[in-house]
């Protein structure tokens, strides 16, 4: 995999920064932090979301957009292996009714 680039940086730095326990950053707040344009920040989320530097937190009702937006957050450490486990066991109780 490739090393992370300098945007994708700033914002993974722009989300520790802004992250609270009550509310996490929305895109326009991680743009004004990190000092780069909307669009660029918006591609940049979405690809980091794809290879989970960063995650959906929650979404939040905002003013001047009609749709909640989405809060990021980093993602929780272990979260895929714990899902992996729980498809393992089922798994293998299917090997062992199958015969």
């Amino acid at each position: 995999m490739r090393p992370a680039g300098d945007v994708s940086k700033a914002l993974l730095q722009a989300v520790r920064d802004l992250a609270t326990p009550e509310r996490a950053p929305i895109l326009k707040e991680l743009a004004a932090h990190a000092n780069l344009p909307e669009s660029l920040v918006m591609q940049t989320l979405k690809n980091m979301k794809r290879y989970d530097r960063v995650c959906i937190a929650r979404t939040r009702r905002v003013p001047w957009c009609t749709r909640p937006v989405a809060e990021f957050g980093l993602p929780v450490v272990g979260q895929a292996a714990a899902s992996d486990a729980v498809w393992d066991v089922g798994y293998a109780a299917l090997v062992r009714a199958w015969g």
